[in-house]
């Protein structure tokens, strides 16, 4: 069975709500075993307990990582991520078209610079998630449980 932690931040709901849909998928499969973290209530060194990490987050002001998601952010840098599947989603406001989902891309750059493989593209909503952004992200979970299994 693969261990799988999914760590996540919102402010607005749209990132939970992603969450929430790519949760219900993985309790579908059984050979998922799935923790769910707070941004807070999550700490680097934990990840390597797991086979599949997923970070959910939104974009702060100026395209970098919020506040909540900050601390660790940071503290990924002891990490040796070599062999851990990956993955992050989150939301946006495409708005500021220059720095539109900036923290997804920096997570996925910490993430394979600490030798994570990334294994999909980010999951980027604009604004609250639609209908449609939902069934994708029920895909999104779906091709990384597959991914993962393997």
């Amino acid at each position: 069975m693969k261990k799988v932690i999914l760590i996540y931040t919102s402010s607005t709901g749209s990132t939970e709500a992603i969450a929430e849909v790519i949760i219900e998928e993985l309790k579908q499969n059984n050979e998922i075993d799935f923790t769910v973290k707070d941004s807070f209530d999550a700490t680097p060194a934990e990840l390597q307990a797991y086979d599949g990490i997923l970070i959910g987050t939104y974009t702060w002001d100026g395209g970098v990582v919020p506040d909540e998601f900050m601390d660790f952010y940071e503290e990924l840098d002891g990490e040796n991520l070599t062999g851990k599947a990956a993955a992050v989603f989150g939301s946006g406001d495409s708005y500021y078209t220059n720095t539109f989902g900036a923290a997804l891309t920096l997570f996925s750059q910490k993430l394979s610079e600490l030798g994570a493989n990334v294994i999909l593209p980010n999951f980027l909503i604009d604004l609250f998630p639609e209908d449609t952004d939902l069934v994708s992200a029920k895909q999104f979970a779906q091709h990384f449980s597959h991914s993962l299994l393997k």
